[in-house]
């Protein structure tokens, strides 16, 4: 059997992780049972129970059919205050050659990443830069960050959004994995990705067989 690299999180304050069931009725039972654990059931708090309800399903239904690998939504940082953000994790297959040093994994991922703005190859990290795209080292490999923000859709009812992405090498295999951060608190996205930072640093991985009985094992401590 082929063994495969969890990337095992550690999340500061309280988290709730969600199991991205294929079933979109067990994914929205899930999401429904924890939002009445969590704001009650009070009828006056109905309606936020609603909107929390369909806002969280839809975002991880979202992750899942991205092929999420695990997606946690934050409840509360360390203090008690709340930081309104989510991370999911991606393993995408990407034409990275067979190489694992990380600096050639990199530059093969700078590559892809530059076809999104269809920038030419020998301008890849000057376009990666431009994007606000930065590189950092970390125990075991390299990682790539990018954000973005996303305006609301409707101001009215909905705060913008920032994204940030960081694709980790994998340490002796010729893959990168994604973790995609997203956190209400736009105005406040320097400090919300330093934490981000943090949290990717803080990151380990975990030889196992079975990363799903991992992870499970790991919620249940």
């Amino acid at each position: 059997m082929t063994r495969t690299a969890a990337l095992l999180l550690n999340l500061p304050g309280q988290w709730q992780s969600f199991g991205l069931a294929a079933d979109d009725d067990a994914l929205a039972t899930e999401v429904a049972s924890f939002v009445r654990e969590r704001f009650g059931r009070r009828d006056d708090q109905a309606t936020i129970r609603a909107q929390q309800r369909a806002r969280l399903t839809e975002a991880v239904r979202r992750a899942r059919d991205a092929g999420a690998t695990q997606f946690h939504f934050s409840l509360e940082a360390p203090g008690g205050l709340a930081f309104a953000s989510t991370v999911a994790e991606y393993r995408p297959a990407l034409p990275l050659g067979e190489s694992t040093d990380a600096t050639a994994l990199t530059d093969a991922l700078v590559g892809v990443l530059a076809t999104d703005v269809d920038a030419e190859p020998s301008q890849r990290w000057e376009a990666f830069g431009a994007a606000g795209g930065i590189v950092f080292e970390r125990e075991g490999g390299l990682v790539l960050r990018r954000d973005r923000r996303i305006e609301a859709a409707d101001p009215e009812r909905d705060a913008p959004t920032v994204v940030v992405d960081y694709w980790l090498t994998e340490p002796g295999r010729s893959r990168v994995v994604l973790l995609s951060f997203t956190t209400a608190l736009a105005e406040l996205a320097p400090l919300m990705t330093e934490l981000f930072d943090a949290i990717v640093g803080a990151a380990v991985w975990a030889e196992h067989d079975d990363i799903s009985a991992l992870r499970a094992e790991l919620r249940a401590e």
